[in-house]
């Protein structure tokens, strides 16, 4: 985490901890992290200077020191020690020697579920904490997690972010990608959402949270807080796992643009095959393909960016066209128009409506946005086809399903093969 990240939570954290000192009497309220082999006090709070003896810094070593924080981290669950002089197992902690008898403290982990270190608090005289406190506790644990959870999912889009500039750049090299203005204004606008979602549900918490720690708040009040805010924390949590895997079909979508420039000749059948191939054994035995290929020989053109056009097609079909379809079947078609390939893919599944086959080929358009799919597949497909093998791509109506017909600026090689190189596959 970045020393910002880190500089920005110890701010907020720092605010509450003073609060749960001053609402509740205790000298000591702490955020304790691990670090290596020592646990060392994170934060401190500082409504009572002269009482509290932890100071921001201090550290012990961890394993077997016998402090209140190492049992809570070890077994992941709250303590609570009213008088640690009269209990035989803790009377000998070395919290003891600064004078705090009583604890309270539960567990904090990091997103991956590593511990963190401890929230708790300490106190001088014997103590027992009620059963609100201890659930405000266990709440504010739960909060802290989610910030530790945000800033590590706000630099994680930073990162992707970064990547996903340099595979732009990389796409402007060989011209095959000119919506870059809008590629990068969908790429802000997708990491916002749910990032501006976060922060404002965030902020929501604080200001519960604060609301529940006021000493004007009844009882009842404070109850109603901490489902108020359970329910943002499961929001929160959602929008986390949505960026999550918008950032991975985001990474996804980046690399495939990677088409090396090379003509070559080959068999338009061998890349339909190759593309098919891409597609998951259960979506294979599901899905019927065949080829009806009306060409004299083979082609010359650019195999790899082809093959990774059909391949995208044929995933899009299999995602997305099939889901109400008994006999789902992808047809591919071949001929020679003057010089150019016109090869169509059509399915026998749900079909596009006018407005959709409008709407398909903008960068970041999907259908199904809500299930974190990104929107660039055929935008994709449509920048191959135009940029790469100078050619056009049309989205037809197929009745039933659909089909894409392509264009492709090349012609087929005559050989001296007997028709039956063609024909239904």
């Amino acid at each position: 985490m970045t020393q910002k990240s880190v500089e920005q939570l110890t701010q907020r954290w720092q605010a509450v901890i003073n609060i749960i000192a001053r609402h509740y009497d205790v000298p000591s309220c702490l955020v304790m992290k691990l670090e290596d082999e020592h646990i060392k006090v994170h934060l401190s709070s500082t409504t009572q200077p002269q009482d509290n003896p932890y100071a921001v810094g201090d550290k012990e070593h961890f394993k077997d020191s016998g402090l209140y924080c190492e049992y809570v981290i070890n077994n992941q669950k709250m303590l609570q020690v009213s008088n640690a002089l009269t209990n035989p197992e803790w009377d000998h902690n070395p919290d003891i020697k600064l004078g705090m008898i009583a604890y309270l403290g539960v567990p904090l982990c990091w997103p991956d579920k590593s511990p963190f270190g401890t929230l708790c608090v300490l106190d001088k005289k014997e103590r027992v904490f009620p059963a609100e406190f201890e659930q405000l506790l266990l709440q504010l644990s739960q909060i802290f997690e989610l910030d530790l959870s945000l800033a590590h999912e706000i630099e994680q889009r930073k990162k992707a972010q970064a990547e996903l500039l340099q595979a732009q750049e990389k796409l402007l090299t060989t011209t095959r990608l000119q919506h870059f203005s809008q590629i990068s204004q969908g790429i802000c606008h997708e990491l916002g959402t749910p990032l501006g979602t976060g922060i404002t549900i965030s902020s929501h918490i604080q200001a519960l949270l604060q609301q529940a720690l006021s000493p004007e708040t009844s009882l009842q009040e404070i109850q109603q807080n901490l489902v108020d805010i359970q329910e943002c924390n499961q929001i929160l949590q959602q929008e986390l796992e949505r960026s999550s895997r918008l950032l991975a079909n985001l990474r996804q979508a980046a690399q495939q643009h990677g088409v090396p420039q090379q003509v070559v000749e080959f068999d338009i059948a061998q890349s339909i095959d190759d593309a098919w191939a891409f597609l998951d054994e259960q979506q294979r035995q599901r899905i019927s393909l065949k080829q009806l290929l009306l060409l004299p020989g083979p082609i010359q053109c650019n195999y790899a960016a082809l093959t990774g056009a059909l391949k995208q097609l044929f995933l899009n079909a299999a995602e997305h066209a099939f889901k109400q379809t008994s006999n789902p079947q992808v047809i591919v078609k071949a001929w020679q128009e003057n010089n150019h390939i016109i090869i169509e893919v059509q399915d026998n599944g749900c079909g596009m409506s006018e407005e959709l086959r409008q709407s398909a080929l903008r960068p970041f358009f999907s259908s199904e946005r809500n299930q974190g799919k990104v929107g660039l597949g055929l935008n994709y497909v449509s920048n191959i086809i135009i940029n790469t093998l100078a050619g056009d791509m049309d989205i037809l109506d197929a009745q039933p399903g659909t089909c894409i017909r392509l264009s492709v600026d090349c012609a087929a090689q005559p050989t001296l093969a007997t028709d039956t190189a063609d024909g239904l596959q």
